[in-house]
């Protein structure tokens, strides 16, 4: 779970979840926790072509809120969470987010997941001065477009930097691919990480593009194949795009190395169950910093590791949602919301906006470090990413292993 940092100065103490008492809290200007309980929107796609995710992200949020009640709430109060099926459908996703602050009367949202949906649900959310964290990527979230959005995934071109340090410094590729889906995320980022690799002197020599749940992708492949790419870069949404590609590169027989971002990295042990390990042949892919080990480090002393050991307790068929690591991104944004309320002593929007602009450093998260200023709201720090070796390959405490090791 995230927990406030006690650590340093008598500021960030006295700001520390758990140290502020309810009764302080309901004193504070602007206070909008008079209500009975904190009702807490969640957004997801329970059905269209996003459903893969609905289970794994209504699983993730409602283990965090059972954990946060049990543990006092938040400020004192009880969290209710008030589920919507977004159809991964942007319109509807719309209508279901006013359905939630106008008749629900929300005061605070986690989701939806996708950048196509949260783009525009950031429209109600900013009328409503909600504040809202979300897994989605796109640089178009910018504080000035979406002023009380933050996300806890970094954006798709710092998801590859990592990756093209690794194919260039390490292993010596210059002929880059990348292949991503047509999510808003995705193409916003390809052309950022196009920019990136010519900063270092190099330019993609073949870039595909494939939708949502393709059921093949195998004409995309041959044209990279063709490009006579080394390595290629995947970056996607979805761990059933992540599972198509690997099986698409093995049924056309081709070897070349893959070098993936976080969905493939959180969705491994779960298509490893259905593709087998040899589909994984030269993956490597990225994963937050906090959720890897060295052989050195002790086993299921991590913050992560120790979450993994509740998830997999409460969870029966974790396995099939691709393990702890598939539901962390999603389990994390409660207690983002939690430090947040707490630390700024009100749900209403721009102050906990505020607030995360200045001590989003302080929040002990168990993925790797936050920041955010009044420039970015996107929480994981650029040092907060690393490669990973087989991906699908998980120590007993649930880390992966990282490339990087001495």
């Amino acid at each position: 779970m995230i927990n406030k940092s006690t650590s340093g100065t008598g500021t960030a103490r006295a700001l520390a979840i758990g140290l502020v008492s309810a009764a302080a809290l309901a004193a504070s200007a602007g206070i909008a926790l008079s209500q009975e309980t904190i009702k807490l929107g969640a957004m997801t796609s329970l059905s269209g072509s996003g459903a893969a995710l609905g289970k794994i992200t209504e699983t993730a949020w409602r283990l965090a809120v059972d954990e946060i009640n049990a543990a006092g709430g938040i400020a004192g109060k009880q969290v209710e969470l008030v589920i919507a099926d977004t159809q991964t459908d942007p319109t509807h996703a719309v209508s279901e987010a006013r359905r939630l602050v106008e008749n629900e009367k929300i005061v605070a949202m986690v989701g939806p997941v996708t950048s196509q949906e949260v783009i525009p649900v950031t429209a109600v959310t900013t009328e409503a001065k909600i504040a809202e964290v979300s897994t989605a990527a796109s640089p178009d979230l910018t504080p000035k477009a979406a002023p009380y959005h933050f996300s806890n995934s970094p954006t798709g071109v710092n998801q590859m930097i990592p990756a093209i340090k690794y194919a260039t410094e390490t292993l010596g590729f210059t002929k880059l691919a990348l292949i991503s889906d047509n999510g808003g995320m995705s193409k916003a980022a390809v052309n950022e990480i196009a920019a990136y690799m010519k900063g270092i002197g190099l330019e993609p020599v073949g870039v595909q593009e494939f939708a949502f749940k393709t059921e093949d992708m195998t004409p995309q492949l041959f044209s990279l194949r063709n490009s006579g790419a080394e390595v290629v870069l995947l970056l996607n949404s979805l761990g059933d795009d992540s599972r198509k590609m690997l099986q698409n590169r093995d049924e056309i027989g081709w070897t070349v190395p893959v070098l993936a971002s976080l969905t493939t990295t959180n969705y491994a042990a779960g298509n490893v169950q259905i593709l087998g390990e040899e589909a994984f042949a030269g993956v490597n892919s990225v994963q937050f910093s906090g959720m890897t080990y060295c052989p050195s480090d002790p086993v299921g002393a991590s913050a992560f590791a120790k979450f993994a050991e509740r998830a997999k307790a409460a969870i029966p068929d974790l396995a099939k949602m691709g393990g702890p690591a598939g539901i962390t991104p999603f389990y994390i944004e409660p207690f983002i919301l939690k430090a947040a309320i707490e630390g700024a002593g009100t749900t209403d929007g721009p102050a906990i906006a505020a607030w995360l602009e200045a001590h989003a450093s302080e929040i002990d998260s168990m993925v790797g470090k936050f920041t955010a200023s009044s420039d970015s709201h996107f929480l994981p720090s650029p040092d907060a990413l690393v490669v990973v070796k087989a991906p699908y390959k998980q120590r007993e405490d649930g880390l992966t292993e990282r490339v990087d090791c001495k």
